[in-house]
């Protein structure tokens, strides 16, 4: 949760301002440049994400439903086509699919490139930014396992996490590399 209240911001120069914050109820006051240097333009021209707040930042990127079920059928169930997406049992349309592939391909989640198997097919593969979230996805499932009374995850799932939650990101990090060079070596 982002606990952060703004309370005052006077000029310093033309380019900086100082703010007094309160963060988790701790002052602090900090120099900001009043205008952040502007992010590299979107291959879709959509705006960057929320920045600052760590929570907000998240929100911006997989706050959606449908990023979220996206990044974890490309994370954990190795899903890396247009098919094999519409083909989840969630149901996603086809403008909405096309939507968020292109939202986490400018958010720096996803890779896009062209299938060395079949020249005229789209592969999308995920990056380091979006691997590095296999932790919380996982600490996440663990967490609806025990309060989802209908989950489909199985028993063992969340007992090898809890058991080893390094050994479980690892076996997925090596599931993704096994599944990404599958693809790429045509």
């Amino acid at each position: 949760m982002c606990n952060s209240s703004f309370i005052l911001q006077v000029d310093l120069s033309v380019g900086d301002s100082l703010a007094y914050c309160k963060i988790n109820s701790r002052p602090y006051i900090v120099v900001m440049n009043a205008k952040p240097p502007n992010p590299p333009p979107s291959k879709s021209g959509r705006k960057p994400p929320w920045t600052g707040c760590p929570t907000r930042y998240v929100a911006g990127i997989i706050g959606d439903k449908w990023c979220f079920v996206l990044l974890r059928d490309i994370l954990l169930h190795g899903k890396r086509f247009y098919s094999e997406f519409l083909a989840s049992p969630e149901g996603i349309s086809t403008n909405i699919l096309a939507d968020r592939l292109a939202k986490l391909e400018d958010a720096g989640m996803l890779q896009r490139e062209t299938d060395p198997r079949k020249g005229s097919r789209v592969c999308y593969f995920p990056t380091q930014k979006s691997r590095a979230l296999l932790p919380a996805f996982l600490g996440m499932m663990v967490w609806s396992t025990q309060f989802d009374t209908e989950t489909e995850a199985p028993d063992s799932f969340a007992s090898a996490f809890l058991d080893d939650p390094t050994a479980t990101v690892k076996w997925y990090e090596a599931e993704i590399e096994r599944v990404d060079a599958e693809i790429r070596q045509g």
